[in-house]
């Protein structure tokens, strides 16, 4: 069966139209596969509809209306608050597609939810934040039932410029924690050497010419210094974010024998940043300190 047929047999339900779900919803609707969407707040909804989705007013009407259900919510708190109570109504056949950022063991737990209610999960967070998912250029951290993956690949083809499938339910999620807790540390480590290039009297661009190109660069990092050279943060991927990731990876390091020094560090820093800075970027983490004056 090619993709375009497939896609036509696909219908996606959505629970939660922030930052990312509005962004994958557009994509999926620009590769015409229908979406019907819920959130808690309405307003969310409307820029959808104006793009051909269908609104739902409650989340039973989604699950209802799909034959997959992406969940892209804030916290795994809040996501099984909502999911638990329609899991005894869920169509057979219909799959979990679980997107968010959850820590290690809450991806376990909603796995055994909806083991309990024979509800197959596929355990599927991204990689990227909301240009690339605008552009179909996601990574997506697949992990669950083999029984699941022609279901789902239309979804990810449309989404996603790399799929990495890594066992079963929970490993994605794993591998997402590891992700972010790097991706964090490198912006943070980022915004340290701007203000150092800015102590020892050094013109940044130098620093960031050396990166551009060269094995110590990457995009991402070449977006994240653009942002603090011109001061301005769209929320990508915002602080208040950043530091529940840290929180959960910190969680991983408290039930382990593990030992994460960096993590002290860098999550002091975001938790610092969090209150004036929360819904920036967080590439904003460069706003926190005034660089020291060079004193040579």
């Amino acid at each position: 069966m090619n993709a375009e047929a497939s896609q036509e047999k696909v219908r996606v339900g959505l629970l939660g139209v922030g930052l990312m779900g509005s962004a994958m919803a557009h994509r999926l609707l620009d590769q015409d596969i229908a979406v019907i969407a819920w959130d808690r707040n309405a307003e969310h909804l409307r820029d959808l509809e104006r793009r051909g989705g269908q609104p739902a007013e409650e989340p039973s009407e989604v699950i209802s209306g799909a034959g997959v259900v992406i969940t892209m919510l804030p916290t795994a708190e809040v996501i099984r608050h909502l999911v638990e109570p329609l899991l005894d109504d869920w169509p057979e056949g219909t799959i979990w597609l679980q997107m968010s950022s959850v820590g290690a063991a809450e991806a376990d737990e909603l796995t055994q939810v909806a083991e309990a209610h024979r509800v197959r999960l596929v355990d599927a967070p991204v990689s990227g934040s909301t240009h690339p998912a605008e552009e179909g250029q996601l990574t997506i951290l697949a992990s669950g039932p083999d029984s699941t993956h022609a279901a789902v690949e239309p979804i990810f083809d449309a989404l996603a410029s790399r799929v990495l499938w890594v066992g079963k339910a929970g490993m994605g999620s794993r591998l997402k924690l590891a992700t972010n807790h790097w991706m964090i540390t490198m912006v943070a480590a980022l915004a340290e050497s701007m203000h150092l290039c800015q102590a020892m009297g050094l013109d940044q661009q130098q620093f960031i010419t050396l990166l551009d190109g060269g094995p110590l660069g990457s995009a991402y990092a070449l977006q994240k210094l653009d942002e603090m050279g011109r001061h301005d943060y769209p929320a990508g991927f915002p602080v208040r974010l950043a530091i529940k990731d840290l929180e959960l990876v910190r969680e991983v390091e408290k039930s382990s024998r593990a030992t994460m020094p960096l993590l002290d560090a860098v999550l002091e820093r975001f938790t610092a940043a969090g209150p004036h800075l929360a819904d920036q970027d967080l590439a904003a983490i460069y706003e926190l300190d005034e660089p020291v004056k060079d004193l040579s």
